[in-house]
């Protein structure tokens, strides 16, 4: 049901008892299921795909595409070199890039966050310099933002970025739920050298609220094996480079 909603953004009570030749009880009370679970919408005769209305909080999050999220670090980590300044967002994926970071020895990395957790997540690594943002915290993804977290951006340079994303498509591009989180992401954008979006493929093709930047301004979209080969072929048209 939910791959049907990814391909079609909206289904009906009528699909789900045709495709899957089930009742109506049935299709019903599989819709509640998913609901309760956060993974869609009710709407009257069917539902939805979470949209701009809803943002999941962060520990169901972290319960979501797990896999897909671990094989995205796995690829930030070959990104990653000795040396580096990596500058890591909030969001479930670069937190899974955080505890890959924290499991691989390195002699000399730093790493710059505006995420809480991030930061606690990476506190106390052998040869690691974290640097943390000052700003105003959000519960709902422990973020830092705001002028005191811009301005410490401000002062840096960040080699390999890799920004956390709700939705990302070549129309709009690398978008969030939060005005103040698209802002500060976006300074950290300029302030690096190159820029890895990272999101899993259940967020290509898919627009929220707040714009953090274009696609022209990425190095790369760090995305997970089930892209399904259209979208691969479109963004490769549109000169976007998936990783």
């Amino acid at each position: 049901m939910i791959d049907l909603l990814r391909e079609n953004g909206s289904i009906s009570i009528g699909d789900i008892m045709n495709h899957f030749d089930v009742s109506e009880a049935t299709a019903r009370r599989d819709l509640e299921t998913l609901e309760q679970e956060r993974k869609l919408i009710r709407t009257f005769g069917g539902a939805v795909l979470e949209t701009v209305r809803t943002e999941i909080p962060f520990y169901r999050k972290m319960e979501m595409n797990t896999e897909e999220k671990k094989e995205i670090a796995e690829k930030a980590l070959s990104v990653i070199r000795d040396g580096d300044v990596v500058g890591l967002t909030g969001g479930s994926t670069n937190m899974m890039i955080a505890r890959r970071i924290q499991q691989k020895p390195f002699e000399r990395l730093t790493v710059v966050t505006n995420a809480v957790n991030v930061a606690f997540e990476l506190s106390g690594k052998p040869g690691l310099q974290l640097i943390v943002t000052g700003g105003v915290i959000r519960t709902q993804s422990y973020e830092l933002s705001g002028p005191f977290a811009e301005a410490t951006l401000g002062q840096l340079t960040i080699q390999k970025a890799f920004i956390g994303a709700d939705g990302v498509s070549i129309a709009r591009g690398v978008t969030t739920f939060d005005e103040l989180e698209a802002h500060t992401n976006r300074v950290m954008m300029r302030r690096a050298i190159e820029t890895y979006v990272v999101a899993d493929h259940t967020k290509l093709n898919r627009d929220s609220i707040f714009r953090i930047e274009d696609l022209s301004s990425v190095t790369a979209v760090l995305t997970d094996s089930r892209v399904d080969p259209d979208i691969r072929a479109s963004y490769a048209e549109a000169g976007i480079r998936l990783l």
